[in-house]
């Protein structure tokens, strides 16, 4: 389990650096669906000037259309960083039931010293509908992303 946790992660970094060297945020986020990737997207936040545009909404608003709620609710959505509070709401909105992240928002926050300090877990611990949080996998590496990004 914690490999294919891994393999996923390590895709999300790719597409992270991806939205980097696209002039964007270093964020990636991607759907999986019986250990196949359904869907990928990055960070544009830059590049649409868009402060919404964070890779995790990006894929729920590509996904959310595309994919019947029964598929929806069979994926897991892997992101390179612990989803913002809306992008974790927009995750819940969309019926996917399990988020598996790299990088804590806190480590984040450490670095920037700008966001919301609630942690996905908390804010969809009472959640009417259950939604399992996984994480941090391979932290180092994600937090490295971010280190060498907002120095």
């Amino acid at each position: 389990m914690t490999c294919n946790h891994e393999y996923f992660i390590r895709q999300t970094l790719q597409l992270a650096k991806l939205a980097q060297n696209g002039g964007n945020h270093p964020f990636g986020a991607l759907l999986e669906r019986n250990g196949q990737i359904v869907m990928e997207a990055e960070n544009t936040v830059n590049t649409d000037r868009d402060c919404t545009a964070h890779a995790e909404l990006n894929l729920v608003r590509k996904a959310y259309p595309e994919l019947s709620q029964k598929m929806l609710s069979e994926c897991t959505l892997y992101t390179s960083t612990e989803p913002c509070p809306m992008c974790a709401g927009a995750i819940f909105w969309a019926g996917i039931p399990r988020i598996v992240y790299s990088a804590p928002a806190s480590g984040l926050m450490g670095i920037t010293g700008y966001g919301i300090p609630v942690s996905s877990t908390e804010l969809l611990g009472n959640a009417s509908q259950p939604v399992e949080i996984v994480g941090p996998i391979l932290e180092s590496e994600g937090m490295e992303l971010h280190r060498s990004f907002w120095k």
